[in-house]
């Protein structure tokens, strides 16, 4: 193909992707709306899932509490939300004009923001920067500023995230996303060792280590006024609700929590940088030597000593 041909391809995409877009999101929509005719029936977050833009089905779970907590319009910060393409934000900001204040360090944040026609449709913005525990409360008073509050937190750094979190005000916020490490167990309240400059593909060549475990997240935030009300189906994301508001959610929260730890995707890496596909205990093999902080007492301890306790 010759460079002519190459830009004749392109020119075609470009004109064709608004209307694929278009789709995908009439889709999605329809989706949730004969979702949200069942909710009644719903016994736990997994029945409220649906996937439009988000990577696993966090957009229908979002809506249902949307839904549950009466955020017509809700003000979405997404501390982690990639290029903006795949992210849990983005389905809020189309079908219930949501507001967006969206973090990350990537380059191309920036231009797709910038190129997206929702841009002035509603108050979408995005910020370029290294997230750390010590400018996460400029992050979210930028946020504030900007939306005139914030209804729905979602964090997914895959690194410093619990140490990030333990400094944020999360003061008058409804819902709070973050993803775990379903690798650290069910059991103890465990997280990487604060590093602020933590980069998943540099600590370790499988990409498993990063991040903290459901327990350490569960506990955190209780202690800052949210109760925990379930996670998506696959098993990386844990949805909060503020406490005083947990009553209309009327969910009910598994008693076994390695419901929530029994992850099957296969994304670890080989040291080539390729995905390997290991899965149940050889996934586990490859960082069980690696450190974490037992939060119940501040002590070390190894990711393979998280699940013998």
């Amino acid at each position: 193909m010759n460079l002519n041909e190459i830009k004749f391809v392109r020119k075609i995409l470009s004109l064709v992707k608004p209307q694929i877009d278009r789709n995908v999101f009439l889709l999605g929509q329809a989706s949730i709306i004969a979702s949200r005719s069942s909710s009644q029936n719903f016994k736990d977050l997994w029945d409220a899932e649906v996937k439009v833009y988000s990577q696993w089905g966090e957009d229908g779970i979002l809506d249902f509490l949307c839904e549950r907590l009466d955020l017509i319009k809700p003000k979405v910060v997404e501390i982690g939300a990639g290029n903006f393409k795949e992210c849990n934000s983005r389905f809020l900001m189309e079908n219930r004009s949501a507001s967006v204040f969206a973090v990350d360090g990537r380059v191309d944040l920036g231009s797709n923001v910038l190129a997206n026609p929702w841009r002035w449709k509603t108050h979408l913005s995005s910020l370029q920067e290294w997230v750390t525990p010590f400018n996460i409360q400029e992050i979210i008073k930028k946020a504030k500023d900007f939306m005139g509050g914030i209804d729905i937190l979602s964090l997914d750094l895959d690194g410093n995230d619990y140490w990030i979190l333990s400094e944020a005000n999360l003061e008058r916020i409804s819902i709070i996303v973050v993803e775990y490490n379903p690798l650290f167990g069910p059991s103890l309240q465990v997280t990487v060792p604060r590093d602020d400059y933590f980069d998943r593909s540099k600590k370790h060549f499988s990409h498993l280590y990063y991040g903290a475990s459901l327990p350490a997240f569960r506990a955190l935030l209780a202690k800052k006024g949210f109760c925990f009300i379930g996670t998506n189906r696959v098993g990386n994301n844990a949805f909060f609700v503020n406490e005083e508001t947990v009553d209309k959610i009327r969910l009910s929260v598994r008693k076994d929590f390695s419901d929530y730890t029994d992850w099957r995707v296969r994304e670890a890496r080989n040291q080539e940088g390729r995905l390997s596909f290991l899965s149940g205990l050889d996934r586990l093999k490859l960082i069980s030597g690696l450190p974490l902080i037992n939060l119940e007492n501040n002590s070390p301890i190894k990711v393979g000593e998280a699940w013998d306790r």
